[in-house]
């Protein structure tokens, strides 16, 4: 045998006698200090406490008045009093809903025993800032009394997803979420990561944040709707051209609750029959997980655009004779619930839509539609 082949031989049974490497588990990284579930709620938040000082909103205000104010009016302050929760929520309740529209262990406790008080706070302070009988936030003023976790990603998209971005869950006979699908159900902070404010320091605050931060406008706040849309009309020949655009929100709209959608429509109030109308939102299906299946999604990503044309002897529904002069109407709504025009023992006691633009105009006073090019 040749020496080349002897020290060939020679390596291969050393290698094979050598001890094997030892292999370390890397540590899985540490989760936030505020996340204590996952994503979807199947449970309750635990706070790690039952003190009232850190579980009732009522002992903050002492200190932060400012930000109690706004938190008390936002729609997270109306979490679980607002009349379109408690719409669908009072003929069937089901404890996977209460878990984010009331989410501590101290509220659910509560209203075990029949005291609402804490739940009636929605999520309140301790739903964000409690954890293990701790508070939770990104910096601890200088000056403090609360025994603070500091946590850099407090506040972040991630941290809003919890009750902002989920799957559709599988319920039991009591209303229970024992799994969740892989069907969007809410994917607002998804959208938002693929949008344009993605790397914006404040996150979602950087649309939804205020003078404390705590208000949380949103899809019920006038302002920003009338801010998030751009509606134009103008006229051709034959038909008017109306486009729609997201102009301002950083997610695809409309989002959050599956019923929410945008109605825009065009008529002629004297032939209403011949009303012209385009639908937002979304529709499913039955999904063999027990999910549901998203089969329809006419949202607008941000910066998107859909423009319509709009057939003028159509809205006369048909009639030679219609007035040139008579105006005509155009309106974008925002519908928060399924029905828009719900029977009266399902009317909530709140509005169920917002009218976001409103116009009346004669066809001349519309603008002619710039020649294609």
């Amino acid at each position: 045998m040749s020496r080349g082949r002897l020290a060939a031989l020679a390596v291969v049974v050393v290698a094979a006698c050598a001890p094997s490497p030892r292999i370390e588990a890397v540590p899985a990284a540490a989760p936030p200090a505020w996340q204590v579930r996952a994503r979807g709620g199947q449970v309750a938040i635990e706070t790690g406490t039952r003190d009232l000082a850190l579980n009732d909103a009522a002992a903050c205000r002492g200190c932060h008045a400012g930000i109690a104010d706004e938190w008390q009016h936002s729609r997270h302050g109306l979490a679980w009093t607002n009349g379109i929760f408690q719409r669908e929520y009072g003929p069937a309740p089901k404890p996977w809903c209460v878990n984010c529209h009331a989410p501590t262990t101290a509220q659910q406790e509560g209203l075990a025993t029949g005291d609402d008080r804490l739940a009636a706070q929605g999520v309140a302070c301790a739903t964000c800032h409690v954890r293990g009988g701790r508070l939770v936030a990104k910096g601890r003023a200088a000056g403090s009394p609360h025994d603070t976790v500091v946590d850099a990603s407090f506040g972040s998209p991630a941290f809003c997803a919890d009750c902002h971005d989920f799957t559709f869950p599988i319920l039991d006979d009591a209303g229970r979420a024992v799994a969740m699908t892989d069907h969007p159900m809410q994917a607002t902070v998804t959208s938002f990561n693929a949008g344009p404010y993605a790397r914006e320091p404040a996150g979602c605050l950087t649309c939804h944040g205020s003078r404390h931060d705590h208000a949380f406008p949103g899809g019920h706040a006038p302002d920003m709707l009338a801010g998030a849309f751009v509606v134009s009309w103008c006229r051709g020949a034959d038909a008017l051209q109306v486009e729609l655009t997201n102009a301002a929100a950083g997610h695809r709209i409309p989002t959050g609750d599956i019923h929410r959608h945008l109605l825009l429509r065009v008529w002629r109030s004297s032939a209403p029959a011949g009303v012209w109308e385009a639908f937002f939102g979304r529709r499913f299906e039955e999904a063999d997980d027990g999910g549901k299946r998203t089969v329809w999604d006419s949202g607008l990503d941000p910066g998107a655009s859909k423009r319509f044309p709009v057939d003028l002897a159509a809205l006369a529904d048909g009639d030679p004779e219609a007035d040139p002069a008579e105006p005509l109407n155009l309106e974008l709504t925002y519908v928060y619930i399924a029905d828009e025009f719900p029977r009266r023992d399902r009317i909530p006691s709140e509005p169920g839509t917002a009218s976001v633009v409103r116009w009346r105009e004669p066809l001349a006073a519309i603008p002619p539609c710039a020649p294609a090019r």
